[in-house]
């Protein structure tokens, strides 16, 4: 086998990442990353990164029983600077749970992990939010992961999402 592509998407990533904490994440995941696969939920070690444990997501994917259908995005874990950012309660919760009537803004954090699901490459995405938030963020740098059991089908995503605070005394990004 070859190089396996995300490891282009990973070294772009980390080129155009300005967020320490993004860098940082990346770097991780490029020096544990094998050469010719995804890297597996087990690869990865919170002890490792205990500063980013705060802006990290970890999703399960479910897939479809149904042709066409695409997958579902179950949260399992969730840092309290996530947990803070959002209003509703999202640990074991389905990420399509959070669409609300006429938001078309909650589709993205799925659209971006189903894309990362059907390319084995990690989405890497900054600037201006497009999620409605609990505070207001002038700027947003996010990173979704692949992680494959089995090296090729993605069955979790692990995110790190940087938020730019507008409003510095209620919340504390970095």
């Amino acid at each position: 086998m070859g190089i396996h592509p995300n490891l282009q998407a990973l070294d772009e990533a980390l080129a155009q990442s300005q967020a320490q904490n993004v860098r940082e994440f990346l770097s991780y995941f490029r020096k544990l990353h094998p050469q010719d696969r995804l890297p597996g939920r087990d690869a990865f070690d919170p002890i490792e990164l205990p500063r980013l444990l705060p802006d990290i997501v970890l999703t399960r994917v479910v897939p479809s029983s149904e042709p066409g259908t695409p997958s579902r995005f179950l949260v399992k874990v969730a840092g309290e600077r996530i947990v803070k950012s959002v209003d509703r309660p999202m640990i074991g919760r389905h990420l399509d749970e959070f669409v609300t009537e006429g938001d078309q803004s909650v589709r993205y954090p799925i659209a971006d992990r189903q894309q990362v699901v059907e390319t084995g490459c990690l989405v890497f995405r900054r600037g201006k939010p497009r999620l409605k938030f609990r505070l207001d963020f002038s700027s947003i740098e996010v990173c979704h992961f692949p992680l494959a059991s089995d090296g090729r089908t993605v069955d979790h995503i692990i995110s790190i999402i940087i938020y730019e605070a507008l409003d510095r005394e209620g919340f504390s990004g970095k």
